[in-house]
């Protein structure tokens, strides 16, 4: 897919003292891509929804994303709310606490950024990828723990 139109992208970051690599899949909401959409939720650890706090239109457009994650997975992932374009203020059509509880309603967290300046851009993608990582920890934790019981059982079957 990368190539028509959905851009992607591999960032590294620093959790915790451990690097954590994110790919991300960027189709900038476009109404085209909504269908697919859904193979990319499936197979996604965590989602990013953004919308453009100068334009209504963009946050009206949230909601039929959310429900297109909600139909597409089964289990809960972390998702990300951003509003940006903060550094705009002035220009502002979306309430300042619109995007806070529709993230309440949704159980999201919630951001609000400046892609320009650079204001919140690192902290939201640090709270995602630090909230990626403890998913993974405990499945690792759960694996080990599992091999372990595994190990017992036949261990005491043989007695």
């Amino acid at each position: 897919m990368p190539g028509e139109g959905v851009d992607y992208r591999v960032k590294t970051i620093t959790v915790d003292s451990s690097q954590v690599a994110l790919q991300l899949w960027d189709t900038a909401g476009q109404e085209r891509y909504h269908s697919i959409a859904k193979q990319f939720f499936r197979k996604a650890d965590g989602i990013i929804v953004m919308y453009d706090i100068t334009a209504s239109s963009t946050f009206t457009a949230v909601k039929q994303w959310l429900v297109s994650i909600e139909e597409a997975i089964g289990e809960n992932i972390p998702v990300l709310l951003l509003g940006n374009k903060i550094d705009n203020e002035k220009e502002r059509e979306v309430p300042n606490g619109l995007g806070d509880r529709l993230a309440k309603d949704y159980n999201l967290i919630f951001y609000e950024c400046s892609a320009l300046s650079g204001y919140n851009t690192s902290e939201c993608v640090l709270h995602l990828a630090r909230i990626l990582k403890e998913q993974e920890d405990k499945v690792k934790e759960k694996t080990v723990q599992l091999h372990q019981d595994v190990k017992k059982k036949s261990c005491c079957s043989r007695q």
